[in-house]
């Protein structure tokens, strides 16, 4: 097999899920029944949920290249426009919307929280343990993402980073408007020349 060969079979997110700098990932998996084993399914599936709210939200918060994430269990289908239907198998659905590309972000989950994608997958069919390589989670991932079918994004060419170093810059700049606005002329291009060399990394 050629390197060529080897990057083209490699694991990728679908390209329509990008815009700009922004991408998005949708991903869905049939979870094990609660008699299976290990024991689990979709009630300590929803008990993983209930305790992740109250800890470990920190840690996925670190991770600066992330949007937004959460995880929903599907366990029936209501009656839009068909007949309701409760599934004999409940599916676990996760979206996220990240910055940077497919392997950056898996790897990035792979290294900093692997105990916590563990507690968050372990009863979907098919998710490896341990996840490393991390080559067999981005395989996982990819069997299971689809394509978005519509994906808007405020800013698409500005990350996580650059959008609070704005939001930072701003604070910073209307504490300087306040504080400089009745300074005589050299004190004010003082002021300003150090207020510019604090913001030059959100500049």
């Amino acid at each position: 097999m050629t390197a060529n060969q080897q990057t083209a079979q490699a694991p990728h997110s679908p390209p329509e899920n990008a815009v700009g700098r922004s991408r998005a990932m949708t991903v869905i998996s049939l979870l094990k029944p609660a008699l299976s084993w290990p024991p689990g399914g979709a009630r300590a599936q929803r008990l993983v949920f209930a305790v992740g709210r109250v800890v470990g939200q920190d840690r996925i918060r670190d991770l600066s290249m992330i949007h937004f994430a959460r995880f929903v269990i599907i366990d029936r289908l209501p009656d839009y426009g068909q007949e309701p239907e409760r599934l004999r198998q409940a599916l676990q659905l996760f979206e996220s919307n990240y910055n940077g590309t497919f392997d950056q972000y898996i790897d990035a989950f792979v290294d900093k929280i692997p105990s916590q994608m563990h507690r968050l997958w372990q009863w979907s069919y098919g998710f490896p343990w341990p996840l490393t390589p991390s080559s067999r989670f981005k395989e996982f991932i990819n069997r299971n993402e689809f394509t978005v079918e519509h994906y808007y994004v405020a800013y698409p060419e500005e990350t996580t980073k650059t959008i609070d170093a704005a939001f930072e810059l701003l604070a910073a700049f209307e504490r300087f408007h306040a504080a400089a606005a009745g300074l005589p002329p050299q004190a004010f291009a003082a002021a300003y020349r150090a207020f510019v060399a604090a913001q030059q990394e959100r500049l």
